[in-house]
């Protein structure tokens, strides 16, 4: 479904992404992994267009789509959720949810919102709370939410377990599995919590300094500790 083949990217002058190259195979759960500062992040940012491709290709679905603006992007099914809980905390819950659908048909709308209120019921009891009173938990719920109301084919999710307690990572690795499994959603994530997510995805690329230091499967890693601490090293 998407391939990334020999991107470059940074900010400014600063190079951080120097050649990489991926894919994300329909219908599976694909990781990026690597230590802080390794490019990760700006890897996602990039394929979305929130910051632009200096070289390279990005391909989805057979067509270029490198420096193609966001909206395009959600358009053609693409969906992010970004780092650290980013929700409008002056808005409630429900508003938030309809920023997010904000190009659905309101019979649409309504079908996908119940989805999301049986996916997290949580949110369905706080709808009219502002956003910016809800937990960091229940702030991730509804940022995942709100990217899974346009119902994507793909979605990006950067560091979703970040700021949680071990019991939400849990939980929130689940409802990623469920996310695959019933909405049919390929998933490319970024992702720290490098136990859990080995546990959940399908294919594992690992980062260093901007390249592709590994590639290959979860088993792999799991199984040979050592190449695991030397790619966070």
């Amino acid at each position: 479904m998407l391939n990334v083949e020999e991107l470059e990217t940074g900010y400014g002058k600063k190079q951080v992404l120097f050649g990489i190259n991926l894919e994300a195979v329909e219908g599976k759960i694909t990781a990026i992994i690597g230590p802080n500062g390794s490019g990760k992040s700006t890897a996602l940012k990039s394929i979305f267009g929130l910051i632009p491709v200096w070289n390279g290709n990005v391909i989805y679905n057979g067509e270029p789509i490198a420096n193609r603006g966001t909206r395009a992007n959600v358009n053609d099914g693409i969906g992010f959720v970004p780092q650290g809980n980013r929700v409008f905390d002056e808005m409630t819950v429900l508003e938030n949810l309809e920023i997010g659908g904000l190009h659905l048909r309101r019979d649409r709308f309504k079908e996908e919102l119940k989805k999301m209120w049986g996916l997290f019921p949580e949110l369905e009891k706080r709808k009219k709370q502002n956003a910016g009173k809800l937990s960091g938990g229940e702030k991730q719920m509804l940022a995942l939410s709100r990217a899974l109301i346009m119902t994507p084919k793909m979605l990006l999710m950067d560091e979703p377990s970040l700021g949680l307690s071990p019991k939400l990572v849990t939980f929130m690795m689940g409802h990623i599995r469920k996310i695959n499994h019933e909405f049919g959603a390929t998933v490319l994530i970024v992702e720290q919590k490098v136990r859990e997510v080995l546990d959940l995805c399908d294919r594992v690329y690992s980062i260093k300094l901007g390249k592709v230091a590994f590639e290959g499967s979860p088993e792999e890693l799991q199984k040979d500790k050592g190449k695991l601490k030397h790619l966070f090293l």
